[in-house]
């Protein structure tokens, strides 16, 4: 199951399917409009006079993107759809300036000021996703923040870490693009318990991990899950930040399947002008 949650200007659209014999399910946004979700209440909307007004033209812009973003930017959704093989650069997220090499066969969900997501086409047990700041959720169903978090990747790591409904399979380093990444694949803990009443009783127990303040929701985990968090502390415009990618898959055959294209591509992310790593 995924509570997969895209801008604060779209709602969620619960269409849960079956995932062979895993008994998994896979939920995904639908593009109807909605008011900002209450949810998330770390959020501010952006003044007139400090929103980020992105270009007319996307693609990459010859200067660095602001160190208010992703805080500063207007909240705007695409979804493009199916991806022609090669470079495709983000129409929305990361400043319209993160550029991934997409194989044949692709399509994107959600290219927005709060995510960029992909798949392969007619493939919704699996999907890669990209995010920034995002911060950990008290996993009760209603997606509030964890209080005390300093907004570090290395802090959402700890978290992870710490979570008992959460078993971590691996820990290791990587590299989103150029920015090193501190990793955790995961799965669900055999003593992991639900606590969040709007979670299907075939997914049960779902675990709620994190949501961003433009997020209509919260991403939760159901079935037998199994995914991968690349988590990097970078620095632009003179501000700290987190970047973070997801290889998502409903189960461990899938991830295994999977994970090797997608790391291929996170590795080899080009991303804005100005992005290092923090030190």
């Amino acid at each position: 199951m995924r509570r997969i949650v895209g801008l604060a200007v779209a709602s969620l659209l619960f269409a849960a399917c079956s995932s062979g014999s895993s008994g998994g399910t896979s939920l995904a946004p639908s593009a109807s409009v909605a008011a900002p979700s209450t949810a998330a209440t770390a959020s501010t909307a952006p003044s007139a006079s400090s929103a980020y007004v992105k270009p007319s033209i996307a693609g990459p812009s010859p200067t660095p993107i602001p160190g208010c973003l992703p805080g500063c930017v207007t909240p705007d959704l695409t979804r493009p759809g199916d991806l022609q093989q090669g470079d495709y650069t983000t129409q929305n997220w990361f400043g319209h300036q993160f550029t991934i090499n997409v194989p044949a066969g692709w399509t994107s969900f959600e290219d927005s000021t709060g995510e960029f997501g992909l798949r392969p086409k007619g493939s919704e047990d699996r999907q890669l996703m990209f995010w920034l700041d995002v911060y950990p959720i008290v996993d009760d169903g209603l997606g509030h923040p964890m209080d005390g978090f300093d907004g570090t990747a290395k802090s959402l790591v700890a978290w992870i870490e710490a979570d008992p409904n959460v078993e971590i399979i691996k820990k290791t380093t990587d590299h989103i693009g150029p920015v090193d990444a501190t990793t955790l694949e995961l799965g669900r803990s055999p003593k992991a318990k639900n606590l969040d009443p709007g979670c299907p009783p075939e997914a049960r127990p779902c675990v709620g991990l994190f949501s961003f303040p433009q997020w209509d929701g919260f991403y939760s985990v159901g079935g037998p899950f199994h995914i991968k968090i690349y988590a990097a502390d970078a620095t632009w415009g003179g501000e700290k930040h987190a970047v973070y990618a997801v290889i998502d898959a409903n189960d461990v055959s899938i991830y295994a399947d999977f994970a090797p294209v997608a790391t291929k591509m996170i590795e080899k992310a080009r991303l804005p002008l100005g992005v290092e790593s923090a030190t």
